[in-house]
């Protein structure tokens, strides 16, 4: 029984922890939401046209336009918006 729920434990603990490595950037996912990321670092990085490197270091094309007040211009991107999507193409899940 001690096993079972040690098991239960650990993958609820590797679920999380994929989950929150694995999500594209707070900015893309309130965007495809039609709203704006209300992170403080975020926004003082939107003030400036800047991409925020503490949640975007790997800035996709969508954070960089959003940076710039802009809606990303890829085909793909805009086809995603239209379904209020993050493109995945642009916005990959990134590896734990």
């Amino acid at each position: 029984m001690k096993f079972v729920k040690f098991l239960l434990v650990a993958a609820f603990a590797v679920s999380l922890s994929l989950g929150s490595a694995m999500a594209e950037s707070c900015c893309v996912k309130a965007k495809a939401a039609g709203k704006n990321c209300e992170h403080k670092c975020c926004v003082e990085a939107r003030k400036e046209s800047k991409t925020c490197d503490k949640c975007q270091k790997e800035a996709s094309c969508c954070d960089k336009a959003i940076a710039k007040g802009k809606d990303c211009s890829h085909p793909c991107c805009v086809d995603a918006a239209k379904d209020k999507k993050a493109c995945e193409k642009c916005n990959k899940k990134k590896e734990a």
